[in-house]
């Protein structure tokens, strides 16, 4: 069974570089780009067909929402990419926001959840 296609999209770089971490040591998982913007992202997406993105919830450009704003991009454009969403807030809106038109292939998860790998 082939790997899971992953493109990350992350600020922080020490954030960035744990989280890139953890998926290259999944043997179910390919790293296949690192973004740290909304347009990085986008351009990622469309140059490497992910299965999955895994993206901050805030990013550059504006700092706010561009997570969702990806998402809502992916659904549209790539509605076979899953999209997990990563977030240091408790907001329900975000979460809202994701999932107003389905929850298939979306998922909220806040950062503190997020845990090494167990053997």
């Amino acid at each position: 069974m082939p790997a899971i296609r992953v493109v990350l999209a992350e600020d922080n770089t020490l954030l960035r570089e744990g989280i890139s971490r953890l998926i290259e040591g999944d043997g179910d998982l390919e790293l296949v780009g690192v973004a740290s913007n909304l347009p990085e992202l986008l351009a990622l997406v469309v140059e490497h067909e992910p299965d999955v993105v895994v993206t901050d919830i805030r990013m550059p450009p504006t700092g706010t929402d561009e997570g969702i704003q990806a998402a809502s991009w992916l659904r549209e454009h790539q509605p076979k990419v899953g999209v997990v969403v990563l977030s240091q807030y408790t907001a329900p809106a975000y979460a809202l926001e994701l999932l107003e038109d389905g929850s298939a292939g979306r998922a909220y998860l806040l950062k503190e959840r997020v845990a090494g790998r167990t053997n």
